[in-house]
């Protein structure tokens, strides 16, 4: 065992001490700091607010235009949620500030022409009652019972009433669910352009919404992925990997080798492309169907280009290239409009 002199540690520790800060710095005031802190909570919860929201809007609209077309699908008033709860968060304050949260969970969002909108629900609207049964008035249990008794009730399929709260006057609202795709939207807050469906969500990136410069392009992408869902593209990947890794598995075993990782790497990428166009060229159908103006939409993936010149190479790689899906895309626009001419 190496044995160090306890005078060297002292000469360290003063070495290490000796590389610090040498200008004066201004004073913090604590208080001061967490005034700072609390504007800085209540700006996240705002742009976590912000892209939640567009997220769910333009989601919803593609999801209750196109539920006929999906295979999993729920009942949905569209609205969303919010509240605040009995726990040690140090955003709690801040979330009350920037909803105005007080005794009752509030609708933070009602969608234009949802259910909850046609129905009379508004953004600001306070839950009182649902189906006649008051809200708990334990603040640690009214989130819960809340979402709770909603979703029991939506599930039904079937009408309820809701008695809110708006302006100190309530109101009972006649809520009528509809039928939308189910696959739930995930924003995370990762900067990457990126989305991905996994057979069950929608998983979008802040990255990738600010790379979207309208709604109509991001109508482009959630079309995109929920064909990907609705297509069954990542069940049919799943079995293309598994057989992959079983031939894999059969060669490596003849060479001595292993091959089941590459077998199945390569098992992947068998029709990975072609599921990608065909995402595209369905995704397109959605978002027009949903009422986006999808006529200069394609023009998303020049810009794609310039931040990612490989992909441009027309051989592609597990994607097509940027290229083909810049054409693809207009071909299917021009098929589209003309559909539409036909049906006028």
């Amino acid at each position: 065992m190496l044995h160090v002199p306890k005078s060297f540690i002292v000469l360290m520790a003063f070495a290490v001490a000796a590389c610090g800060a040498v200008s004066k710095l201004p004073e913090i005031d604590q208080a001061v700091a967490e005034e700072e802190a609390q504007k800085q909570r209540e700006m996240a919860i705002e742009e976590n607010e912000y892209n939640t929201s567009r997220a769910h809007r333009i989601g919803f609209k593609i999801f209750i235009a196109n539920a006929e077309l999906c295979q999993k699908t729920k009942f949905s008033m569209g609205a969303r949620l919010a509240y605040w709860r009995e726990q040690d968060d140090e955003f709690i304050d801040a979330l009350k500030n920037v909803y105005g949260l007080k005794a009752h969970a509030k609708f933070i969002q009602v969608p234009q022409d949802s259910p909850a909108w046609k129905s009379g629900l508004r953004k600001g609207d306070e839950v009182v009652a649902i189906d006649g049964e008051n809200v708990p008035s334990d603040g640690k249990k009214v989130f819960r019972w809340t979402t709770k008794k909603l979703s029991e009730l939506t599930k039904a399929e079937k009408s309820y009433t809701i008695t809110i709260n708006r302006d100190s006057a309530e109101k009972i609202i006649n809520a009528a669910p509809e039928k939308v795709c189910d696959f739930p939207i995930v924003v995370n807050k990762k900067d990457e352009v990126n989305a991905y469906a996994d057979g069950e969500r929608i998983l979008l990136s802040v990255g990738m919404m600010r790379f979207t410069r309208n709604d109509n392009e991001l109508a482009l992408i959630l079309g995109h992925e929920l064909a990907h869902n609705t297509m069954l593209h990542v069940q049919k990947g799943s079995g293309n990997r598994m057989a992959g890794a079983v031939v894999g598995a059969l060669i490596g075993a003849l060479l001595g080798v292993n091959l089941t990782q590459a077998g199945a790497d390569l098992g992947g990428a068998v029709n990975s492309q072609d599921f990608e166009a065909e995402a595209d060229y369905v995704g397109l159908y959605y978002a027009a169907r949903a009422g986006f103006d999808v006529s200069d939409v394609a023009k998303l993936w020049r810009r794609m280009a310039a931040n990612h010149p490989a992909a441009i190479h027309l051989a592609g790689s597990t994607h097509p290239s940027t290229a083909k899906r810049f054409v693809a895309i207009e071909k299917t626009w021009e098929e589209i409009k003309s559909k539409k001419k036909t049906s006028h």
